[in-house]
């Protein structure tokens, strides 16, 4: 009794093992093989008076969008401030924006960017921040 006891132990582990890694195998087979490959740049520029950011996908990229929210810090934390949006049909997509930046505050740009690369969006996010 207590050998067939380990082995009915030992198959439910089996059978649980063999389970999980056919679960995640469905799940990586789904991404592209260059998920998170797409990069993002955001800089200020306070003599510009302007903010920017770039996107750049990996190769095979055909499509690119871009996303900028601006936010300025306060005494409640950040508060949304000014925001825009760009696309390509190319390998990368960048955007300046005009802002007329406060001395003495603070700010974070949120940038989330995305390379449409064998069939599937590749998105990531970043934040910058910058003090004036």
């Amino acid at each position: 009794m207590h050998t067939t006891h380990h082995r009915l132990i030992a198959l439910a582990m089996a059978i649980a093992m063999a389970l999980t890694l056919s679960v995640s195998a469905l799940a990586s087979a789904n991404e592209p093989y260059n998920v998170d490959t797409t990069k993002l740049a955001g800089s200020f520029s306070s003599s510009a008076q302007t903010y920017s950011a770039t996107v750049s996908g990996p190769m095979g990229t055909t499509k690119t969008k871009i996303e900028l929210t601006l936010y300025e810090k306060g005494l409640l934390g950040y508060k949304e401030v000014d925001s825009t949006n760009a696309s390509a049909n190319s390998r990368t997509c960048s955007k300046t924006v005009s802002y007329a930046f406060k001395d003495g505050k603070s700010y974070k740009l949120t940038v989330t960017g995305s390379a449409y690369v064998d069939g599937q969006w590749d998105t990531v996010t970043k934040n910058f921040t910058a003090s004036f």
